[in-house]
C-alpha cells in the first residue's frame, strides 16, 4: 500500500510540474527547457525555510510560490522579447546557471551533496512523514491545480493566450499586448512550479542539483508531449506514465548503474517517437 501511495504521491507532483512547462511550451508556445530550474527554487526555498526551524511549513510554501512567480516573470519579461529559437538558447542558458548555483553555494543549497533531511510537511501540528498521510495533501494541491488550469484555458485570457500561439502578429495588430500577456504565463506557470518543488522537497526529505538539471527539464517536456500538449489529460497521463518506468526498470535484471543512464535513452526515445508519429500525444489534441 505504501508503494503504490509513494507512487501516486510523485506522479502528482510531477503532474504539477508537468502542468508549469505545458503552459509555457503547449498552451503559449513557448518552449522553454528552463522549468525545472524554477522547480529547483520551490524546492530549495521549502527545503532551506523549514530546514532552519524558523518558518513552518505552510508560509514557507507560500514564500516559494511568490518567488517562483517573481523569478519566472522577471526572466521572461527580456527573455520574451527574443523571438524563435533564440528563446531556447536563453533558457538553456538559465538551466545552466541554475543548475552551476545549485552546484556552487555550498553554504546555502549543500552543493552536490544536496540538502538532507528535509522536515516533513506539517499541517496544524500533524506530521506528514509517510506517503498515506502525504497523499491527501499532494492530491488537494494537485485537484487545485487542475481548477486552476482548466479556468485559465477557458477564460478571455486563456482565448488570447491561444490566438497569440495561433497568430502573434494578428494579435499585436489587433491592439493586445503580447509581451505582458506572456510574462503573465510565465508567472502563472512560475507557480505550479514552485508547489510542485516545494512538495517534493518535504516529500522525499532530500534533494541535490540533480534533481532540477537539463535532464529534469527534458523530463518534463517528454511528459507533456506523450501525454498531450495543450490538455489538462495531458499533463496526467504523461507523468503517470513515466514515473511508473523506473519501477519497470527496477524489476528487470539490469545493474542500477546501467538504470539511471537506460532510463534517459527511454525518455529520449519516447520524445523523438512522438514527435513524430504522434505529435498530439495520447490525449490526442493535435499541436
Amino acid at each position: 500500500m505504501d508503494f503504490i501511495a509513494s507512487y501516486l504521491v510523485i506522479a502528482e507532483i510531477y503532474a504539477l510540474a508537468a502542468m508549469s512547462t505545458n503552459l509555457l511550451v503547449g498552451v503559449t508556445g513557448i518552449f522553454s527547457v528552463s522549468q525545472a530550474a524554477i522547480f529547483g527554487v520551490g524546492a530549495y526555498t521549502v527545503a532551506i525555510l523549514t530546514g532552519n526551524g524558523t518558518v513552518d511549513f505552510p508560509l514557507a510554501m507560500l514564500i516559494a510560490l511568490v518567488l517562483c512567480l517573481v523569478i519566472n516573470a522577471l526572466f521572461a519579461l527580456p527573455a520574451l522579447r527574443i523571438a524563435g529559437d533564440y528563446f531556447v538558447v536563453t533558457s538553456f542558458g538559465m538551466q545552466i546557471a541554475a543548475t552551476a548555483i545549485y552546484m556552487n553555494l555550498t553554504d546555502l543549497t549543500g552543493g552536490a551533496s544536496g540538502l538532507a533531511g528535509v522536515p516533513p510537511a506539517s499541517l496544524f501540528g500533524y506530521d506528514l512523514d509517510d506517503a498515506m498521510k502525504f497523499l491527501p495533501l499532494s492530491t488537494l494541491l494537485l485537484l487545485l491545480g487542475c481548477l486552476c488550469f482548466w479556468l485559465v484555458l477557458r477564460s478571455p485570457f486563456g482565448r488570447l493566450v491561444n490566438a497569440i500561439r495561433e497568430d502573434e502578429l494578428a494579435v499585436a495588430a489587433a491592439g493586445k499586448n503580447v509581451l505582458s500577456t506572456k510574462v503573465g504565463v510565465a508567472a502563472l506557470s512560475g507557480l505550479f512550479a514552485g508547489g510542485a518543488g516545494g512538495l517534493y522537497a518535504v516529500f522525499f526529505s532530500f534533494i541535490d542539483p540533480t534533481s532540477f538539471d537539463i535532464d529534469a527539464s527534458i523530463l518534463l517536456l517528454t511528459m507533456i508531449v506523450v501525454g498531450g500538449a495543450r490538455t489538462l489529460v495531458g499533463c496526467l497521463l504523461g507523468p503517470a506514465l513515466l514515473t511508473a518506468l523506473p519501477q519497470v526498470l527496477s524489476i528487470l535484471p539490469i545493474s542500477s548503474s546501467a538504470a539511471g543512464p537506460m532510463r534517459q535513452i527511454i525518455y529520449g526515445g519516447l520524445l523523438i517517437l512522438f514527435m513524430l508519429y504522434r505529435p498530439q500525444g495520447i490525449a490526442g489534441r493535435k499541436i
